[in-house]
């Protein structure tokens, strides 16, 4: 029995170790693989019956591959924005379906963050899965953060939708200088372009009287739409300047202190955009309560040093960036920059656990755990690279090192079984 036992354990030893040669192969040939992690193979005895002081019973071997799908690998810099890499634990959530939401799809986790954009402006990797993230709004804020902790909540990354946008203006700062020797009812002008929501300019003019007080000045706001009809008088009110250094001193007469911002808020109505764009209301700033920041009355004459506002007309988008938060963030043709989606971080209990798939992807199985969607940077998970990718992690002198090893071992195992056939071939000699 020990001898057809020892011949045993040498097949056994064989399949071991050619299995331990694939690993090897495997990991050789992804060595410039992106995000790859390397398999060892893990060998564990066979027993078949327990051991005793007389008796030795042989069981064999059998080899098992190991993976940390999290090792860190090196990061190599790239040049392109939508190269991404993982700083510590968890992997991107992809899916080999562009629309998951509608036609289904796999949710799997990966390392391998070399994405680019498709004909359809969809974020896929080198294997064709597709980046999945949460959109948010113009702050960065996910859009559906109480379901933010649910496969359903994202979405593929996609870039097609954003080739043209607009920003409303919500914000106007001006730095003014009314001429300290004007005469009463003397008049100045001031044009500013302000954008609606659909991103249709149109004209906000402020007329600037000299009131009968000293230091005073009324001022009243006109918008002329798109279609050239002005709406007068949208909004009144007068401003007051300091007699010693010719500061802003009040606005509408509402006694701001020292140091205070004085601004007016202007309603602008859906009936005065020709456009049918939405309502908006446009917060002016005029300055800072005694500060030469803003609005004056100096006696160089009038002049307009400052015209400032937050709308823009449609751009195209012309880049993105990514921070080590996943927010990803739009750079339009116009310098405008606005978040547009976060990315998720799929973290598991057991990430060794995890089943590898093709595209050097994983799936969970019985013994990861369940899914965590989390953000970057919380609960554990890494940070995000931009730029980067991150590279396999095989080592090739320890591969070459292991290959001779288990040439070896393999080579051993198989004069088990020819020194076996030698012994039982003696026996038979014995018997003639």
């Amino acid at each position: 029995m020990s001898i057809y036992g020892g011949m045993f354990s040498g097949v056994s030893a064989l399949a071991a170790q050619s299995q331990a040669f694939g690993i090897i192969s495997d990991n050789i040939a992804n060595v410039n693989t992106v995000g790859y992690k390397a398999s060892k193979a893990r060998f564990q005895t066979l027993v078949t019956e327990s051991i005793t002081n007389s008796r030795y019973s042989p069981g064999g071997v059998l080899a098992r591959p190991f993976v940390n799908p999290e090792k860190q690998g090196l990061l190599q810099g790239s040049t392109s924005t939508t190269d991404l890499a993982i700083v510590g634990d968890g992997f991107f959530v992809v899916n080999n379906n562009s629309d998951p939401a509608n036609n289904g799809g796999d949710y799997l986790l990966t390392r391998a963050g070399s994405f680019v954009e498709d004909e359809d402006g969809n974020l896929a990797n080198n294997a064709g899965f597709f980046l999945q993230g949460w959109r948010t709004d113009s702050s960065g804020n996910i859009v559906n953060a109480t379901t933010k902790d649910q496969l359903s909540s994202l979405e593929t990354v996609n870039l097609a939708g954003f080739t043209s946008v607009s920003n409303p203006t919500t914000e106007a700062q001006l730095a003014v200088n009314l001429p300290a020797n004007a005469t009463t009812s003397s008049t100045q002008t001031t044009n500013l372009t302000i954008y609606d929501s659909l991103g249709v300019d149109h004209l906000l003019t402020i007329n600037w009287t000299k009131s009968a007080a000293s230091n005073i000045w009324d001022y009243s706001i006109d918008v002329t739409n798109n279609a050239g009809t002005t709406t007068a008088g949208v909004v009144a009110g007068t401003i007051e300047f300091d007699p010693a250094d010719g500061t802003i001193q009040d606005i509408d007469g509402g006694g701001l202190a020292t140091g205070a911002l004085a601004q007016t808020t202007v309603p602008v109505t859906v009936a005065q955009f020709s456009s049918g764009a939405a309502a908006s209301s446009i917060t002016i700033n005029w300055g800072t309560v005694g500060q030469s920041n803003g609005m004056s009355q100096l006696s160089r004459g009038y002049e307009a040093t400052l015209l400032n506002q937050n709308g823009s007309s449609p751009s195209t988008l012309i880049a993105v960036d990514v921070d080590n938060e996943g927010i990803v963030t739009a750079r339009f043709e116009n310098g405008d920059t606005r978040p547009i989606y976060k990315l998720a971080i799929g973290t598991v209990p057991a990430a060794t656990q995890l089943k590898s798939e093709n595209g050097n992807a994983y799936t969970l199985s019985s013994g990861s755990g369940d899914l965590l969607l989390t953000e970057a940077g919380l609960q554990g998970a890494g940070t995000i690279e931009a730029s980067a990718l991150e590279s396999s992690t095989v080592d090739l002198s320890d591969e070459f090192t292991d290959l001779i090893i288990t040439q070896r071992a393999y080579s051993a195992a198989t004069r088990l079984i020819t020194t076996g056939d030698e012994l039982l071939d003696e026996i038979i000699r014995v018997k003639r």
